[in-house]
């Protein structure tokens, strides 16, 4: 069995612009749940300001937009370091 941990809000993504550092996920999807928590999404924001954008999943789409898992990517090169123990995608 093969997947990546899905990513929910909250989990956090590790910036490489200068004073970002750890930010969580900061918008999910409003009405899927994974483990309880709003599934993220391709253009799912960051606390840093950056968008989902790059690693997500080319098969499971949430609301038309393709899922996040452990290793997607932002906008400011920000990648997902950790997602859920029990769900994977991929």
């Amino acid at each position: 069995m093969s997947g990546r941990p899905a990513a929910r809000l909250g989990d956090p993504t590790a910036c490489p612009k200068t004073g970002h550092g750890t930010n969580p996920i900061a918008a999910g999807s409003a009405d899927v749940l994974i483990d309880g928590v709003p599934a993220a999404r391709m253009g799912d924001a960051t606390a840093c300001g950056a968008s989902l954008v790059d690693g997500l999943s080319p098969t499971v789409v949430i609301n038309g937009k393709p899922a996040a898992t452990l290793g997607s990517a932002g906008t400011h090169g920000n990648a997902v370091t950790a997602g859920s123990a029990t769900v994977l995608i991929g």
